[in-house]
């Protein structure tokens, strides 16, 4: 709504907004129309610390955004919403090989991924914990568990029904409140750091191993903010695990996935 003429040539002014953006924080001049039309060039002060501004870019999965920022040397923020690990294995390879070919002698991107994120003392206690907040975080918007659709009409129907076979604005509540169950179920064993630290380290193991480099754990998803708060000490402790661990299985070499938390 506040630039609804840019929505069509979205994609593109984003990546120009980018180099501009780079070009003042490198310390160039860029022009800009005045109130008149004239160009006026303008500098940014004072200069920055770092040399270069590291700049993620968000992707929901479609190859062509991992493709677009490895050319421009960006980074990656995504998520295992609507996509699996195995399918983000196969884009971090694209991504890699695109951003050394075309940023010669500059160290490899950073991907990163978002993961809903509860840490805690006992399995059980997390889960229950976590249901009812994440069971309505996804019910915010179906296409959030549009990977999952197949199976859940498969298993409701004990058929190979498709998601193209289901017409979800058709769904009873009744229905719908299976179906985000079952979202929930499979999400929570597939797509989020929760449980234990112990569980958890399997998760950060098997992100590692297809190239993520940072994880950014979303712990503002509905669960009480009291106790999501008391629970930040299990979080820190599973960093700590995974960094000594990560670094052991690396021989100290490589870099390793960081957890980054973030409170939206």
């Amino acid at each position: 709504v506040l630039k609804p003429e840019n929505y069509a040539n979205r994609h593109t002014l984003m990546y120009e907004g980018i180099e501009t953006v780079r070009k003042l924080w490198r310390g160039e001049a860029v022009a800009f129309p005045d109130a008149s039309g004239k160009p006026v060039e303008v500098r940014t002060l004072p200069r920055p610390v770092q040399k270069d501004l590291p700049i993620w870019i968000t992707t929901a999965g479609n190859i062509d955004t991992w493709k677009s920022a490895a050319r421009i040397g960006a980074n990656i923020l995504t998520h295992l919403l609507g996509q699996t690990a195995e399918e983000i294995a196969e884009k971090v390879r694209v991504y890699r090989r695109l951003y050394r070919e075309h940023n010669p002698g500059k160290p490899d991107g950073t991907v990163s991924i978002m993961l809903h994120t509860f840490v805690g003392d006992d399995d059980r206690a997390v889960k229950e914990i976590v249901r009812k907040p994440m069971t309505a975080y996804l019910g915010t918007s179906l296409s959030l568990v549009k990977n999952v659709v197949s199976s859940w009409a498969a298993f409701k129907k004990g058929a190979g029904a498709g998601a193209m076979d289901l017409d979800l604005k058709t769904l009873s509540k009744d229905e719908l409140d299976g179906l985000l169950e079952f979202s929930f179920e499979r999400y929570y064993e597939t797509s989020g750091l929760f449980g234990t630290v112990e569980t958890c380290l399997k998760m950060i193991e098997r992100l590692a191993a297809i190239g993520i480099d940072d994880i950014a754990c979303l712990v503002d998803f509905g669960v009480d903010s009291r106790i999501a708060l008391e629970h930040l000490g299990h979080l820190n402790r599973l960093r700590e695990r995974a960094t000594r661990r990560l670094e052991v299985a690396a021989g100290g070499v490589v870099q390793v996935v960081r957890l980054e938390i973030e409170r939206i």
